[in-house]
């Protein structure tokens, strides 16, 4: 059969047609498939937390209590003859020496019957010399205590004038006739520089009496027994630590169990009063007198049962706190960190140990926010979230996609989280690494650098 000679250009015509839609076809499968990869792009929402261990050297410090002078830190804690430690950078530490010669002073085991070694102590100056105070018991748990004082002119043990001269008992608990232990003093000083000595452990919780400046005893003119914080259920509180900041008194106290190692379940919680006697009250106005307290610091990681808190000043006036914490890692061992202690909306947050910077000072050169987060609130499971290159806020959701969920912004230090409505206010540290702030509601809230 003969068929019709076809013209060259009706052909090549059709084959450009055909050309054409392919590429169309093809394009618009691509465009697809790019589609759908976004809107299949997964994520994993759990992430590991952030808890470098910063601090090094001699670091197994129970109780730890700390004072800034001239250009380098002493901190005290609870053991045989009291160690006393040094460090001029918050980070390296050694063991310089001990308060006494011996466990106890000799008339310790007359007062309290089976008391082994000091427990708690706290540094603080006044009346032109160095005020030691510590807890000595007979028993773990038990209610037969007692504080005593030391005193000094100085910390430098290399001077000639260094000397620990003992000031006796300044207070003590019976069993079955004080509604107090007689453990974990604290001196805290008033807005007129009085000092006040509080101080407690289960039982009826937390007490305060004036100071006589120049003994460093109970004032006689003040016999007043303050009663500032209890659990009337749980009972477990204890380790009073009281700072005045912006107008208030905040009350330190940690909750719950010590001394187990990683298994403890302390926890540093605070209220606040106008004044130093009470009544003291949480962020959501729940009297500490009630078992109110809002958290400061607890349990995550591997940082296990953190407490018993000490608070101080460096020369620059930065805030900082130190703590000791049970080391899940490494055999609930324990050990002692220190972490920068900020403001946050008239209440304390605690930033990651303290490694040479500071959270609020001005960012370093180069660093870069976008990325991935951890993101936590109050030390909760940390949940992945993104930070776009453009502005925008996602959070890793239960299905394992991203999510949209507002836009961030930096302002100086601080990092913007906006939600709607809601707007969460982050201190970051120089290099980027975390931030961290409280919530309206008070909550605490955490974020750590992932990825770039």
């Amino acid at each position: 059969m003969k068929y019709p000679k076809v013209k060259s250009w009706m052909l090549r015509s059709q084959t450009a047609v055909l050309v054409w839609l392919l590429v169309y076809v093809l394009g618009c499968a691509d465009a697809a498939v790019d589609a759908n990869d976004k809107r299949a792009e997964t994520c994993t929402r759990s992430v590991p937390d952030y808890t470098p261990l910063v601090q090094t050297g001699d670091i197994a410090a129970h109780d730890p209590a700390a004072i800034w002078v001239d250009d380098a830190v002493y901190l005290f804690s609870t053991g045989h003859r009291i160690p006393i430690r040094r460090s001029t950078d918050l980070i390296n530490w050694q063991l310089i020496g001990f308060v006494f010669a011996s466990d106890v002073p000799e008339w310790a085991p007359q007062i309290i019957p089976g008391v082994e070694f000091p427990w708690a102590p706290d540094i603080q100056f006044f009346n032109d010399r160095y005020h030691l105070y510590y807890a000595l018991s007979s028993a773990f748990g038990g209610q037969r205590s007692a504080i005593a004082l030391t005193t000094n002119v100085t910390l430098d043990p290399s001077s000639p004038d260094y000397r620990w001269e003992d000031q006796g008992v300044v207070i003590e608990s019976r069993p079955n006739q004080d509604p107090y232990n007689a453990i974990d003093p604290n001196v805290a000083f008033d807005e007129a520089g009085n000092p006040w000595l509080v101080w407690g452990s289960y039982w009826e919780g937390i007490f305060l009496r004036r100071l006589d400046a120049a003994t460093g005893k109970p004032s006689t003119e003040d016999p007043t027994l303050y009663h500032l914080a209890e659990r009337p259920v749980e009972r477990a509180i204890e380790a009073p630590f009281i700072v005045r900041e912006g107008g208030y008194y905040y009350l330190f106290v940690s909750f719950d169990a010590c001394c187990q190692g990683a298994e403890s379940t302390y926890r540093v919680m605070v209220g606040r009063s106008e004044s130093i006697t009470g009544p003291y009250v949480d962020h959501t106005g729940r009297l500490m007198l009630e078992g109110g307290g809002t958290l400061v610091l607890q349990s995550y990681g591997r940082i296990r049962g953190p407490g018993h808190n000490g608070v101080f000043r460096d020369g620059e006036g930065r805030w900082f706190l130190a703590h000791h914490f049970y080391d899940r890692l490494d055999g609930g061992r324990i050990k002692m960190q220190v972490r920068p202690l900020l403001w946050r909306s008239g209440w304390p947050v605690v930033g990651e140990a303290y490694d040479g910077t500071y959270p609020g000072e001005a960012l370093r050169e180069g660093v870069v926010l976008e990325g991935e987060w951890g993101y936590s609130v109050d030390y909760g499971q940390g949940v992945r979230v993104r930070l776009g290159s453009g502005g925008g806020f996602q959070v890793c959701g239960g299905d394992g996609r991203w999510q949209e969920q507002g836009r961030w912004h930096l302002e100086d230090s601080e990092l913007v989280l906006v939600r709607g409505e809601m707007e969460e206010r982050l201190v970051l540290e120089p290099k980027g690494r975390w931030a961290v702030g409280r919530s309206a509601q008070g909550r605490i809230v955490r974020l750590w650098k992932t990825t770039g």
